[in-house]
């Protein structure tokens, strides 16, 4: 899975880097006894992933090009939860992710046709939303309540912002994709729910949001 294996180069990298911080230690040091290790940030890592969904390339996911540069090929949602950020993500080919902020999320599953579906659908629904004028660089994460929505397309990267009370009325203009994104939630907690039989990828269990 292409997004699964970019994932993997991050925490191949990451884990690179704390090999050479230990090994570029001077001879002899050691820690103080008793000392605590500072453990890993997970916002660290969340954000390297959210970033790296938000302004990496299409051709650096291997994605086919749009009928047009407007047309989304990707769809990024951010959900602001009362204790930290669920970021979904959903491509094009099928490949879909959930981060969340204070560690854990789901990947991998790509192989699985049920979450591939949804992830499809998703942007699929995406491509019926009319955009901004304009694309942003502005990709600030929501407060709580909050709903963030960021179209990845080739002529940029579109943004819509609103709060989940809005999105849930059937007459908002998000209602479709804001359905559609969270259904890719749905289907890796029913893959998880029944054991993740199939293999094709990793699961990171996260805590419970709602």
């Amino acid at each position: 899975m292409k997004i699964a294996f970019l994932i993997l180069v991050v925490i191949v990298a990451a884990a690179a880097s704390l090999w050479l911080a230990r090994r570029s230690r001077p001879q002899g040091s050691a820690e103080h006894p008793g000392q605590v290790r500072a453990r890993p940030d997970p916002s660290e890592a969340y954000v390297g992933l959210r970033n790296m969904m938000l302004q990496g390339s299409r051709a650096k996911f291997n994605l086919p090009a749009p009928a047009k540069p407007s047309e989304p090929w990707g769809v990024i949602m951010d959900w602001g939860l009362e204790r930290g950020i669920a970021t979904v993500v959903a491509m094009s080919d099928g490949s879909a992710s959930v981060y969340l902020s204070g560690g854990g999320g789901y990947i991998g599953g790509v192989g699985q046709e049920p979450i591939r579906a949804a992830a499809k659908r998703a942007v699929e629904v995406a491509r019926t939303v009319q955009l901004p004028a304009e694309p942003t660089t502005d990709f600030r994460l929501p407060e709580t309540g909050g709903v963030f929505f960021y179209f990845r397309t080739d002529a940029g990267v579109f943004a819509f912002r609103t709060r989940t009370q809005e999105v849930r009325s059937p007459a908002h203009p998000l209602r479709k994709i804001g359905d559609a994104m969270q259904e890719v939630i749905t289907q890796y907690r029913l893959w998880d729910q029944g054991g993740r039989k199939g293999g094709g990828g990793q699961l990171v269990p996260p805590d419970r949001h709602d």
